[in-house]
């Protein structure tokens, strides 16, 4: 219809009164509508939907790099308090008409609603605090330690290193010429088969209590100028890792027993049945020191009884010879 095909009783003014009353009526119940009217489906859409937001964007920035991680988890926190005062307004506004909420929210009783969860905030704020104090304060315990760890690490290898230049430094010479005829860990062996053989004289010739004792101290006095330090900075090793109280302790000890040879443990294994060697024998059982002992080189295989199982760790062939097994045997 064109505006000439109007009609006069279309243009009355009790029509056009009629038709803005019943615009007011509709804009006037819209206004009347508050958030107790809105469905609840509405709700859980809006807040299903901010939590998949939520996800997909984290998702998204963990891609990017750890800062992109950070700043992002900062974010939702900021996002949750903002959440939480919002959902605290819609429940104060629960039943108020959309209409009146601008002359509600100019009210002072209406600001004075929030004092309560300020306070709430206010002390979550100071329980935050303290758990980041806390955190904080783990944090640098567990730095503590694995400096400490660290230093042990650092101070270990260097003892290690200095040990193995001792070995290393060994030598036999003839009494007469000075030729060398043993160096570093080849000495061992010629002071075991030494040993041997001041214990077969001592044994078949000489009757007297603990020929092996007596045999072993006959080397060790003569050559106590290499074996005295060999032992004694091997102690300190050990007492190094006895006192770190580090979590890796057993491992060190296992790398120690690795770098020694068959005759430095058949010489170990006598010097700890003498006095002057009776300090060491706690390692013996501490790390299980004789777990790789070959019992053909010693003065005698019954030998291994000296000791009890706990020193010969997981070497069941040595375990099953013993006359007093383990509690198991």
């Amino acid at each position: 219809m064109s505006w000439f095909e109007l009609q006069a009783s279309e243009l009355d003014h009790k029509n056009l009164i009629k038709s803005w009353q019943v615009g007011e009526e509709a804009h006037s119940s819209l206004l009347q509508l508050s958030f107790s009217d809105v469905n609840s489906w509405w709700y859980v859409v809006f807040l299903g939907g901010s939590l998949f937001l939520v996800w997909h964007f984290y998702g998204l920035a963990k891609k990017k790099g750890s800062n992109h991680a950070s700043y992002f988890r900062v974010a939702v926190v900021l996002a949750v308090v903002l959440y939480f005062y919002s959902g605290y307004m819609v429940m104060l506004l629960w039943n108020i008409p959309f209409m009146y909420i601008p002359q509600t929210l100019r009210k002072g009783v209406f600001g004075d609603s929030f004092g309560t969860i300020n306070a709430l905030c206010s002390g979550l704020a100071f329980a935050g605090v303290l758990i980041t104090l806390l955190f904080q304060r783990k944090d640098l315990s567990e730095t503590r330690k694995q400096i400490g760890e660290q230093n042990f690490e650092s101070q270990f290898y260097s003892m290690l290193q200095h040990q193995q230049e001792v070995v290393k430094n060994f030598d036999i010479q003839q009494s007469k010429t000075r030729k060398i005829v043993a160096q570093g860990r080849d000495c061992f062996r010629h002071w075991d088969r030494f040993v041997g053989h001041h214990y077969r004289l001592y044994y078949g010739v000489l009757i007297v209590n603990d020929p092996h004792c007596h045999a072993y101290n006959q080397v060790y006095w003569h050559y106590r100028s290499d074996l005295g330090i060999y032992y004694r900075s091997l102690y300190s090793v050990f007492r190094l890792i006895e006192n770190s109280n580090h979590s890796g302790a057993a491992k060190f000890g296992l790398l120690v027993r690795s770098l020694m040879s068959d005759y430095e443990l058949v010489m170990i294994f006598y010097n700890c049945l003498t006095p002057q060697g009776s300090k060491f024998t706690k390692y013996v059982y501490s790390f299980a020191l004789f777990d790789n002992l070959d019992e053909t080189l010693l003065l005698d295989q019954d030998h291994i009884n000296f000791f009890t199982f706990e020193a010969y760790g997981s070497n069941r062939r040595l375990i099953e010879k013993l006359r007093i097994g383990p509690p198991s045997k």
